[in-house]
């Protein structure tokens, strides 16, 4: 049996996704972090963005920027330990640049992680598709 695609969302293969709705994409030693498809797309459009400021030390799991909608306000949260190496302020300054091109130019900041294999812990493209399913049967019922 095919597995279904969960509603519009894309989630390109070449990332690694959280179940925060985060997207990570590691070339070479950095990893870069936004938000997915299906974040915005219920986000509605984003209004405020704050990045997390170069040279930053990060905690897995800490807040590390927010975002917020019309609908909601929320945090960026860290996937692992490590710096931030650089920060995008084009969405500072055009938060709906993450409602545009979330997968590209809405980037929010990149990483240093302290272990690279971290990232490998995170969801796969398949896992976090799973993921989106199973929230779409919940919100069905």
């Amino acid at each position: 049996m095919a597995v279904e695609q969960p509603q519009q969302w894309r989630v390109p293969e070449d990332r690694r996704y959280d179940d925060r709705h985060q997207w990570y994409l590691l070339i070479g030693s950095t990893v870069t972090v936004g938000i997915t498809d299906y974040t915005q797309d219920t986000a509605g459009d984003i209004l405020y963005l704050s990045v997390p400021r170069v040279g930053a030390r990060i905690q897995a799991g800490e807040p590390m920027g927010s975002v917020e909608s019309g609908k909601w306000v929320g945090q960026i949260y860290a996937p692992f330990d490590g710096v931030v190496v650089d920060a995008n302020p084009r969405v500072e300054e055009d938060p709906q640049l993450l409602n545009r091109d979330p997968y590209g130019a809405g980037w929010i900041c990149k990483i240093r992680p302290n272990r690279s294999e971290d990232v490998h812990r995170l969801l796969s493209p398949r896992e976090y598709q799973a993921l989106l399913l199973s929230l779409a049967a919940g919100s069905a019922h």
